[in-house]
């Protein structure tokens, strides 16, 4: 069946409501959301949209009102070219006026203080949504939460959000969620983010973007640094990126709509928004992002490679390999290549660069599909085997036996890898046949 992809290009920046905003231009239902954010019992809360130009062109803007916003939606709510902070003025992320209070009519259950961790997490939790957007929101905020107590040095659940607490904020992050689901997204992937830079206004002071807890949800995601000033990127889109999506270009896939989210702060000279495309994959099988780690030695010995590549899969690598090759001078020499999970390349690159006597590495991103896979356990004449088995639809293309397994049991009974080896494959073909 085909699987729906959405791809995020946002190298111009990214905020919970650009994403809703583009969320919605690529088919979103604006009436459908507001239903599903009234479950959430949050004070008179109206979903706006507005057409604007962004640049060269023309972007939704998404906008949160509270009940006396509402009556003038039209209303401007920020000047043209002002700077984006991090504050409950700010823009960039929270295109909408935070001159209501956090102090406003809450339930019950979040009465004492409605941005704590603790009253939005039992907030989601006893909202009527759909299952899998409670997964994604709390999910969001549980990296939020965590982000926030490292960096102020707290428990996780003494965490209080004073930049995405209030209530409209709240409902970005879970409007976000239920587009994904409005829209049937099964996989996202995302561009690098950049970092902006200069001071930004926050609820801890005046601070120098990328803000603190921003670089803590990025730890490993491509980033990149330009001549841009501001906060390109907020704490909330980090969040949504780094928790739903992986990083990677855009796949291969059949589009099917695409949409412009823009965020407030309107710059001369680029154009803030971040651009979404929906499409649909046919395959079977299951992409991913991989990263590709990469360097050449002509000054390692032979045998130092063996306990190199066991360093790299102790560290995380999914695979990790050597090749003999020809450098400057015509010097023999290795290259030295591991791929990773984004989340594993702080190890895997601190492993290649311990073990190996390189003074550097490259690092690309790669699309990567696999078969979907189960193990089989089959029993054979040297005990146990689990069979390796990889689908593509439903139709089986590998059964393979595990080579530990066989190794073991080789030398448990003394007897030749290739006999243990195809005692396990016929054991599979009389148990499973064709």
């Amino acid at each position: 069946m085909p699987m729906r992809t959405l791809w995020i290009d946002a190298r111009a920046g990214i905020a919970g409501d650009m994403l809703c905003a583009a969320l919605l231009q690529a088919g979103g239902d604006l009436g459908e959301l507001q239903l599903e954010i009234d479950k959430l019992a949050l004070p008179e809360l109206t979903l706006h949209t507005q057409v604007v130009t962004r640049g060269a062109f023309s972007c939704l803007h998404f906008r949160v009102l509270s009940g006396e916003q509402a009556a003038d939606a039209s209303a401007p709510w920020q000047a043209p070219g002002a700077p984006p902070s991090h504050d409950h003025s700010h823009s960039h992320d929270h295109s909408h006026d935070h001159s209501h209070s956090h102090s406003q009519s809450q339930p019950d259950s979040a009465k004492t203080n409605p941005a704590s961790w603790h009253a939005i997490r039992t907030r989601i939790t006893q909202a009527g949504l759909p299952q899998g957007v409670k997964d994604r929101a709390l999910a969001v905020f549980q990296a939020l939460a965590k982000a926030e107590a490292q960096v102020h040095g707290l428990p996780v659940d003494q965490v209080t959000f004073h930049e995405v607490g209030a209530a409209d904020s709240i409902a970005d992050i879970v409007s976000a969620c239920v587009l994904i689901e409005q829209l049937g997204i099964t996989r996202i992937l995302c561009t690098e983010l950049p970092m902006g830079g200069g001071p930004v206004s926050t609820a801890h002071g005046e601070i120098t973007a990328p803000a603190p807890a921003t670089v803590t949800l990025l730890k490993g995601w491509p980033c990149f640094q330009d001549q841009r000033r501001g906060e390109l990127v907020t704490p909330t889109g980090a969040a949504l990126v780094a928790t739903l999506a992986t990083p990677g270009p855009m796949p291969t896939m059949r589009p099917q709509s695409c949409g412009f989210g823009a965020g407030t702060w309107n710059p001369s000279g680029w154009s803030n928004h971040v651009r979404v495309v929906l499409g649909e994959f046919d395959q079977d099988t299951t992409p991913t992002s991989v990263l590709e780690l990469q360097t050449q030695v002509d000054d390692m010995r032979g045998e130092e490679v063996p306990a190199l590549l066991d360093a790299l899969f102790a560290a995380g690598a999914l695979d990790a390999w050597s090749q003999s090759i020809s450098m400057k001078k015509g010097r023999p020499a290795l290259l030295l290549s591991a791929l990773c999970r984004p989340q594993d390349r702080a190890a895997v690159s601190r492993a290649m660069l311990r073990h190996s006597t390189s003074f550097g590495l490259r690092v690309q991103v790669l699309e990567r599909e696999v078969l979907r896979r189960e193990h089989v356990e089959v029993q054979t004449a040297f005990g146990p085997i689990r069979i390796k088995v990889g689908w593509l639809g439903r139709d089986r293309l590998q059964a393979s036996p595990e080579h530990q397994d066989c190794a073991q049991a080789a030398l448990a009974h003394d007897q030749p890898l290739r006999s243990v080896y195809a005692a396990a494959q016929a054991a599979y073909r009389s148990a499973h046949p064709e």
